[in-house]
C-alpha cells in the first residue's frame, strides 16, 4: 500500500490542497517523501492526517469533512466526516454532488451504500477495520511523533516496565498500528520479550520434529539458530554501530531472559571492556532516544513479511549531532521493507538525502492558505544550497557576517578605484583577511 495522492478540500490552513506523491516520470507512488517548510505550514499536521485516516481505530474528531487519499493498486479515497469514515473505490470527484450526498445520508445509517458500493462504511477488506491482527498480517503502520515534554526515560530506575504475562498476550494479537516515542518504550520492551518467548516455543516445536528426534541437541540448536536469529543479537548489531562511537555496547551475553509471568527482560548497555552498566536514563538524550526508536521499529519488522507498510517520522533530527544526520535516512531505510516513508524536517542535511521530486515544500500564499511545490536542489547537494533554494532562507550569515560581506564587496570596489599604492595595499590586506575568514572568495568565483 502506497499513497499516491492527498487532497484536502478545506481544513485548517489547507484549502483545495492537492499533493501528488507520484514519480514525475514513472507515475508510481514515491517510496519516500520529505516535507519541509516554515513553522505552521502543516508538516506535522499532514503526518497526523495520514496517521488518522489509515488508522481504523482512531476516534479523532478534529479532522472534519473532508480528507481524501488515493492508494496504489486499488484506488481508495478516504473521507472523514465527524468521526465517520467512508471508502470510495473510484475517484470521488467523478461522482456528481458527492459531498451533498454524503452529508444528507450521514445521519441515516451506519452504512451508506451508493452506486453499487462505490461508497461504503465501514472499511472494506483492503483496510482492515480492527485494532489487532495476527502476527503474520502483512500490514504495518508506524507513527513517530516529535519529542514531547513527557519522557518515560526520566522516570526509569531500571529497564522499561513490563513482564512476560503482558508480552504473551501478543501471541494472540499483534497490533497493526504503532506509535514509537518516548512514551511507548514499554511497548518496545514487551515486543522483545514476545520474540524471545516465541523463539523458545518455536525451538521446542523444532526439537519435536521427527527428523530431529535422534539428533544431538547441540546440532539441532545450531540448525535452528541458522534460520531463527535471536532478536537481542540483531538489535545489538544495529545499536552497536551507534553506541561504539561513544565507547558503549549492548551486552546480550549477560542478558537475563524472563521466565516467570511477572519477570522482566534484564538487558543493559555497558562501557566497552568493562562490566559497568549504564542506566538507560543516563545515556545522552540523542543516543537514548534514537536507539530506542530504531530498536522499536526494527522489532516491528523482525521475522515478518511486511507487504504494505507506512512509516511516518516527525523531526528525526532532534538532539542528534549534525555529523550523525548524514546517514539517518539510510539507517531507517535499512530496517524496513515494502514501506512508504514520510519524514517532516527542518534540517537541510536530512532534506538533502531526498531527490528533488521527493522533497515537498509547504508555504503560505497571500490568502493565508498553504500551497505545495517540489524541491529543486538535487539529492546529495550541499545542505547550504537546500537552505537557500528550497527552504528559502534569505541569508546563511548572522548579523555580523552580513556586515562583513557588505564590507567585502565595498573593499573590492575601493581597491579598483584607489590609485594610492599604500592605501591600495591596506585595502587589499583587509579584503584578503575578510575573504579568508568567511570564505567569501568562493562566493564570488
Amino acid at each position: 500500500m502506497k499513497i499516491s495522492k492527498i487532497i484536502i478540500k478545506d481544513f485548517h490552513q489547507f484549502k483545495d490542497f492537492e499533493l501528488d506523491l507520484t514519480h514525475p516520470e514513472t507515475g508510481k507512488p514515491l517510496e519516500k517523501v520529505c516535507f519541509i517548510g516554515s513553522n505552521g505550514t502543516g508538516k506535522t499536521k499532514l503526518l497526523k492526517i495520514i496517521d488518522t485516516l489509515l488508522n481504523p481505530s482512531s476516534t479523532s474528531e478534529e479532522l472534519l469533512f473532508c480528507k481524501t487519499i488515493s492508494v496504489e493498486a486499488q484506488p481508495l479515497w478516504l473521507v472523514l466526516y465527524k468521526g465517520n469514515r467512508f471508502v470510495f473505490n473510484v475517484e470521488i470527484e467523478t461522482i456528481p454532488d458527492w459531498q451533498t450526498k454524503i452529508v444528507s445520508h450521514i445521519e441515516a445509517s451506519e452504512m451508506l451504500i451508493y452506486k453499487s458500493n462505490v461508497i461504503s462504511y465501514p472499511f472494506d477488506n483492503y483496510l482492515v477495520d480492527k485494532t489487532t491482527i495476527e502476527q503474520n498480517q502483512p500490514d504495518l503502520h508506524i507513527y513517530i511523533p516529535s519529542e514531547t515534554e513527557s519522557n518515560q526515560f526520566i522516570q526509569l530506575s531500571d529497564v522499561p516496565t513490563t513482564n512476560v504475562d503482558e508480552a504473551l498476550k501478543m501471541f494472540h494479537h499483534f497490533p497493526t498500528h504503532h506509535v514509537v516515542s518516548n512514551e511507548t518504550i514499554s511497548d518496545f520492551w514487551r515486543t522483545l520479550i514476545y520474540y524471545l518467548k516465541k523463539r523458545e516455543s518455536d525451538f521446542q516445536s523444532f526439537q519435536n520434529l521427527e527428523e530431529n528426534q535422534n539428533q544431538i541437541v547441540r546440532n539441532v540448536k545450531a540448525k535452528f539458530d541458522q534460520k531463527n536469529p535471536n532478536i537481542l543479537n540483531e538489535i545489538a548489531f544495529i545499536w552497536d554501530a551507534i553506541l561504539s562511537k561513544s565507547g558503549l555496547e549492548f551486552d546480550t551475553s549477560s542478558a537475563q531472559n524472563p521466565i516467570q509471568l511477572t519477570d522482566n527482560l534484564k538487558a543493559y548497555i555497558k562501557l566497552k571492556g568493562t562490566n559497568k552498566y549504564i542506566n538507560y536514563r543516563d545515556l545522552s538524550t540523542g543516543i537514548r532516544n534514537f536507539i530506542f526508536k530504531i530498536g522499536h521499529i526494527y522489532s516491528l519488522y523482525f521475522n515478518r513479511n511486511i507487504q504494505r507498510g507506512i512509516l511516518l517520522i516527525d523531526e528525526p533530527e532532534n538532539s542528534l549531532f549534525p555529523d550523525f544526520l548524514y546517514d539517518l535516512v539510510d539507517i531507517y531505510q535499512s530496517i524496513i521493507q515494502n514501506t512508504q516513508t514520510f519524514i517532516a524536517t527542518h534540517n537541510p542535511i536530512i532534506a538533502a538525502q531526498f531527490e528533488s521530486y521527493e522533497r515537498f515544500i509547504l508555504e503560505f500564499v497571500d490568502e493565508g492558505y498553504v500551497q505545495v511545490r517540489r524541491g529543486t536542489v538535487p539529492i546529495g547537494d550541499d545542505p547550504n544550497d537546500i537552505l537557500s533554494k528550497d527552504f528559502g532562507v534569505r541569508s546563511l550569515l548572522g548579523k555580523e557576517g552580513v556586515k562583513k560581506w557588505e564590507r567585502y564587496i565595498e573593499l573590492r570596489t575601493l581597491i579598483r578605484l584607489t590609485n594610492n599604492p599604500d592605501e591600495k595595499s591596506k585595502l587589499l590586506d583587509e579584503f584578503m583577511k575578510i575573504g579568508n575568514e568567511y570564505n567569501f572568495s568562493n562566493a564570488l568565483s
